[in-house]
């Protein structure tokens, strides 16, 4: 199935001011949002009154908000956008532009899905762009962001950000500084200075993407007390010890886990048994398997299960994220270059995976994709397609079902707040 070729029709500069006057009217004042990119008819309805009236059809029935980071830098479509997920039906609404933000491209949410943290790059003057973390207050009946911080960091964006189980500490990894940062939140939940900086160093075997270290994304365990951290250039997943009261890292010991030379370690995930995680390696597109012990924070391998088809000869591909089921029955894995994602089983006596299914209908560029709150619905984030596709989750076999695509301007980052 081929997924539609969709469009971004611009509004002219009257429908915009007219869109910010009746948003600013609606929603009260310094709550005008910016939406470029959407048809001018809904423009005009203010980003509050469109989405209302998306979901207003099947009010009665479950609902959450979808939001999109991206890598668009231009006027037109930068920024985060947000959409509605109806879950009874999985049927979502136009996204729509809600900040403005450029390079956007990586999003967390506070524990209490009140807030938002969102990575993005702002000017300097006379430099380069710099890294900023965005803090955004969300508004649960309307999905409206509104910018309540910013936090410039000197250096280049990071790739990846998470908050931390209590929410005292947002972690962030960059990928071409070779560092990982941790920055306490303050009491009004924006990001305060940072108060940890810890550098990698060494490099891989390919030497034409492991020249040096390069750390790509960290996350929190479930208890809070350690992060780990997927370095694609060393071919390590790091495990620090995380002080969320100070909002610093110390190394583990042992401090890391290795995979195979030459994989490429990107994403990581655990699964809902505490006693499991899992790292997509983006150069070797394959997952592989740890144990957990989550008293002393060790990770150990047993299993690496390639993603890639065995007859694959197109261009070069790489693998991007790895989610687990909400059940933990199923383990799923993407494919740029194949443009695919990858359905695994989890045995749960032994923790084995083993191949279920490769879904290619919708998919391109696959950088990130979520389960929605009741596990029943897949959205996946195609940045190259400049579209998002929703899948309906099997829930006794895994498998995925090709629903829907709607218009996101160079999505990266798909996160769920429910209503």
């Amino acid at each position: 199935m081929n997924a539609p070729r969709l469009m971004f029709p611009q509004p002219t500069l009257q429908d915009e001011r007219e869109a910010r006057r009746l948003d600013f009217d609606s929603q009260g004042p310094g709550a005008g949002a910016t939406f470029l990119g959407m048809h001018p008819t809904l423009a005009a309805l203010g980003v509050g009154a469109a989405l209302s009236l998306a979901s207003a059809s099947h009010a009665q029935e479950p609902s959450c908000w979808v939001y999109f980071g991206t890598s668009a830098t231009d006027d037109a479509r930068r920024g985060l956008y947000v959409a509605s997920l109806n879950q009874a039906t999985g049927t979502l609404s136009m996204a729509l532009r809600a900040t403005d933000k450029s390079n956007s491209v990586f999003v967390a949410l506070s524990p209490d899905h009140r807030h938002l943290y969102s990575l993005a790059e702002v000017a300097k003057e006379g430099h380069r762009p710099t890294e900023a973390i965005e803090t955004y207050a969300i508004d649960i009946q309307t999905g409206f962001l509104s910018n309540v911080g910013e936090r410039v960091v000197d250096g280049s964006e990071a790739c990846h950000i998470s908050v931390d189980p209590s929410g005292r500490c947002i972690l962030t990894a960059n990928y071409d500084a070779h560092y990982v940062e941790v920055f306490p939140v303050l009491p009004d939940f924006t990001a305060g200075p940072r108060t940890c900086l810890v550098r990698h160093s060494g490099s891989g075997p390919d030497k034409s993407r492991q020249e040096s270290a390069h750390p790509h994304s960290i996350n929190a365990d479930p208890s809070g007390r350690f992060a780990i951290v997927a370095d694609l250039g060393l071919d390590r997943v790091y495990v620090y010890r995380l002080d969320a009261a100070s909002a610093t890292l110390t190394p583990n010991n042992p401090p890391f886990a290795r995979v195979a030379p030459g994989e490429g370690p990107r994403h990581f995930a655990f699964h809902p048994d505490g006693r499991h995680a899992f790292v997509i390696n983006e150069m070797g597109a394959s997952i592989t398997a740890f144990t957990w012990d989550g008293e002393r924070g060790v990770l150990a391998p047993y299993q690496t299960i390639p993603i890639l088809r065995a007859d694959y000869n197109g261009s070069t591909n790489t693998a991007a994220e790895v989610v687990v089921s909400r059940d933990g029955r199923f383990v799923y894995g993407s494919n740029r270059g194949d443009n695919s994602l990858v359905v695994l089983k989890f045995e749960g006596s032994t923790g084995a995976l083993s191949f279920v299914q490769r879904m290619t209908d919708g998919v391109r560029v696959p950088r990130n994709y979520a389960m929605d709150p009741t596990g029943r619905w897949l959205v996946c984030a195609n940045l190259v397609a400049n579209n998002a596709s929703v899948y309906r989750i099997d829930a006794d076999t895994g498998r995925l079902a090709l629903t829907q695509t709607i218009a996101v301007p160079e999505p990266l980052c798909v996160r769920f707040v429910q209503k």
